[in-house]
């Protein structure tokens, strides 16, 4: 396959500065257009990036030089546009989370199956530098054997738009939860037994959480609590660990996205202050040492694509890992529905 053209559906915050960004630095393909409903929006386009825009949809998949969509669209419609474009022929990445439930995602990954497209979800997340250092560290077994790890990611503010509407798969626990989950699952190497979730709703008049606390139990003795809010202020550390010989704590979000909004990704400066703190003892003394961040690379996703798509490759984020994350999402919306531990089985991210 030549060089693919893409075609980003959706030009909003998502749309404008995660992918249609990410698309264009990546070597292996060519932003080949934009899909926006709004003309100031498809005007501002071809003037700054001079690419192909359309008013719908449907008039990207009639074009026969797409060969990749990106939809950058509201998560209930990620399961019937992905769907729609790969009976069309195109090979599909959705934004996360991969959709609304279980079955939608399966009936996605039966249509890849059946029209022998490419299909992959959009965890950057899993190329954060905060991430790839925990990783490092239980990889080297710095922290003995790991039971307890805490994972949050919150502000203080009001959801808008669609994100503030159930209906469309809006709240923090579907839109931060599906990367904190996802990141949860590549790092335990063992399958998911319950999960047990608790939903606050008392801050903002929308119809999503506002606050969500979840706990996953994996099958070797493993905690992860997930924590997302809209009503935290300020935030706890991003990363928590304990383990048997020491502890570690990750302040502070990945640079990748202030300096990406800026313009410059590869301008991303992390604050030392946010370095990882290791926490353990040394020669019968408590001892601290802060680790050097492992630098992240978001560039890494779409470069993937590329070359999974010319097969030089292996698809590095596969929508069957994805599903699990599906899985645990939807046993925590049960479980806090219900008030109980939902128990689950044969859910692992490998």
């Amino acid at each position: 396959m030549d060089k693919p053209n893409v075609v980003v559906v959706g030009y909003g915050f998502a749309g404008r500065c995660f992918h249609a960004y990410l698309v264009g630095l990546a070597d292996g393909l060519n932003l080949y257009g934009i899909v926006t409903s709004r003309a100031d929006a498809r005007a501002q386009i071809q003037r700054d990036l001079g690419v192909v825009t359309f008013a719908r949809f449907e008039e990207a998949l009639d074009d026969p030089q797409v060969d990749l969509v990106v939809l950058a669209t509201p998560n209930d419609l990620h399961a019937p546009q992905a769907i729609q474009a790969m009976e069309a022929g195109k090979h599909v990445v959705t934004d996360k989370p991969l959709c609304l439930n279980l079955e939608e995602a399966d009936a996605m990954l039966a249509a890849s199956h059946r029209c022998d497209r490419l299909f992959s979800v959009f965890q950057n997340r899993r190329w954060d530098g905060g991430y790839l250092t925990v990783r490092r560290v239980l990889e080297e077994g710095l922290l003995g054997d790991p039971f307890l790890i805490e994972m949050t990611w919150g502000q203080y503010g009001l959801p808008r738009g669609w994100r503030s509407e159930q209906e469309h798969g809006g709240g923090k626990f579907f839109d931060l939860g599906a990367h904190l989950i996802d990141q949860a699952l590549q790092l335990v190497p063992a399958p998911v037994q319950q999960v047990y979730a608790r939903f606050f709703t008392k801050g903002w008049q929308t119809d999503v959480e506002d606050h969500a606390h979840c706990i996953i139990t994996f099958a070797n003795g493993v905690d992860v609590h997930i924590n997302t809010s809209s009503l935290m202020r300020p935030s706890k550390p991003r990363w928590y660990l304990l383990g048997t010989k020491g502890s570690l704590v990750k302040e502070g979000l990945d640079p990748q996205e202030s300096a990406m909004i800026a313009g410059n990704i590869d301008a991303a400066h992390e604050d030392p202050a946010h370095r990882a703190r290791l926490y353990s003892e040394v020669a019968g003394q408590s001892a601290e040492t802060v680790l050097e961040t492992v630098p992240g690379r978001w560039r890494c996703f779409y470069e993937n694509i590329a070359a999974a798509l010319q097969d030089r490759e292996k698809l590095a984020v596969r929508p069957e890992s994805v599903r699990a994350v599906m899985a645990v999402l939807e046993a925590g919306q049960r479980s806090a529905a219900q008030g109980q531990v939902v128990p689950l089985q044969g859910v692992a991210g490998a």
